[in-house]
């Protein structure tokens, strides 16, 4: 019988050092488990043995209907592709990776793919697997005919809790307002900010109010939409239809922002603020951390790849998001020891470099 606190007394007897070598020999023997289950699964799925409702009934694998189904169909398409499964089993690629590759990769691509996923990050995977199939105008109305918001007390708690999905252009639209309202409930002078949930919540209350009080005030929010050079237009990362495209393009709230190859055509260097049409351009191209395969979307920077200092410019080429949460902003020049270098515009087209430190004169 496993024995939690004998275990964790006997892991402290070894060195930081033999637990960072340990912990990642765990994860790629897990890693390569997980393949070696996925062909099992591939199998009994030959033989008509996978059938999710007897799966969860039997209680054996403690997955939910759609955890069944995915595991399965990812078996599937992998005995197509065996080279991405030779990286999986390798210990190269995550779960999390491997899910949208596997609807991304065909058996032309197979090789080349197996060995640039791991340099992508899981939600970089997830984008490039959205934009396979653009949306059609029957699936704009589908997702506006799956909007919901839902309100419920939590018994005990003194809590109202809710919950929404809203589709697409008016997801973009509710988190854009509420953006702005969180960033405008500045703390007095002197005290620190209030956490960002905490400001949100104040927000809506704020919605709210001024909708009782019947006077909502001159509230204008900024939808950002992109067009890549190849695939859907893209809200906050989500492809659209056409006939969305359309409609949002006669909206005075929004601007359309062309991503060719990285470049934002008029944008301003002349200024030691960086322009407000290169922040939303850089964060609609990058949307998530760009440090590693970090996938943090909250509490980003944005960061010079060359620093102000070192005469690096505005230009949205020179600027890519990164996060305050994991420290991954502060640990690149000019303040860590790290810089970031390559072409932004690609997901996998940056790499870290550790600066070499200059010896000081005596």
């Amino acid at each position: 019988m496993f024995d939690w606190e004998v275990r964790l007394t006997e892991l402290r007897c070894h060195s930081s050092e033999w637990l960072r070598a340990r912990d990642t020999e765990l994860e790629t023997e897990q890693r390569a488990l997980k393949v070696e289950q996925l062909a099992v699964r591939r199998i009994l799925d030959e033989r008509g043995q996978v059938d999710v409702n007897e799966e969860i009934l039997r209680g054996r694998h403690n997955e939910s209907p759609r955890t069944v189904r995915q595991n399965t169909e990812v078996a599937r398409q992998l005995e197509s592709l065996p080279a991405i499964a030779a990286a999986a089993h390798a210990g190269s690629l995550s779960w999390d990776q491997l899910k949208p590759l596997v609807e991304i990769a065909t058996p032309e691509t197979d090789a080349r793919w197996a060995d640039r996923a791991p340099r992508y990050s899981p939600a970089d995977l997830e984008r490039i697997a959205r934009k396979q199939k653009t949306p059609t105008a029957a699936d704009a109305q589908a997702r506006r005919d799956a909007r919901d918001f839902r309100f419920w007390v939590r018994p005990g708690s003194g809590m109202v809790s809710g919950h929404f999905e809203l589709p697409d252009v008016d997801g973009a639209f509710a988190k854009s307002v509420f953006e702005r309202m969180a960033e405008r409930r500045k703390p007095p002078a002197g005290e620190p900010w209030a956490k960002l949930g905490h400001r949100m919540a104040d927000a809506f209350i704020d919605l709210c109010t001024n909708y009782t009080d019947g006077n909502p005030g001159p509230l204008r929010a900024h939808i950002t939409f992109h067009v890549p050079p190849d695939g859907p237009a893209e809200v906050d990362g989500i492809p659209i239809a056409d006939s969305t495209l359309a409609d949002l393009m006669q909206n005075a709230m929004a601007s359309n922002v062309t991503v060719e190859g990285g470049q934002l055509s008029g944008a301003r260097t002349d200024t030691d603020a960086i322009p407000a049409e290169t922040k939303r351009f850089v964060t609609a191209r990058d949307h998530h951390c760009r440090v590693g395969t970090c996938d943090e979307t909250t509490n980003l920077d944005y960061h010079h790849l060359i620093p102000r200092s070192e005469g690096g410019s505005h230009d949205p080429d020179n600027i890519v998001l990164a996060c305050k949460r994991r420290r991954h902003h502060q640990m690149l020049v000019p303040n860590g020891p790290w810089r970031l270098e390559g072409n932004p515009a690609e997901p996998d087209g940056l790499h870290l470099e550790r600066v070499k430190q200059v010896a000081r004169a005596p």
